[in-house]
């Protein structure tokens, strides 16, 4: 079982909603439980049914951090890349001409 972390209403960013750790059930009547930790102690609080959570024994607790999303762009930003893309997209001229430069520039 895991338990129910309790979070503020406005509390920002992702937590995960039940703790890490790993309890068993030592006795309930139904509504509430008492909890055994993996050392063998009791929990001195009992929880209600609603407040845990039945895991299997393959179930592994990952927590992640969040990946960071990029900044939405601005309508400039947008355009720009817009552009850039379109650019990229137009193939050069074959007949272009360029200018080579064989001389030398300075005099000795």
């Amino acid at each position: 079982m895991r338990i129910l972390i309790e979070k503020g209403a406005f509390t920002k960013g992702y937590e995960p909603s039940y703790s890490k750790s790993i309890y068993n059930v030592v006795n309930g009547n139904g509504y509430s439980y008492s909890l055994v930790d993996n050392n063998g102690q009791e929990l001195k609080k009992t929880y209600k049914y609603y407040q845990l959570k039945k895991i299997e024994a393959s179930d592994v607790f990952t927590n992640e951090p969040a990946v960071e999303r990029e900044r939405p762009m601005s309508n400039k930003e947008r355009r720009n890349k817009r552009e850039l893309e379109e650019l990229e997209r137009i193939p050069e001229p074959k007949n272009k001409r360029r200018k080579i430069f064989q001389g030398t520039y300075f005099l000795p």
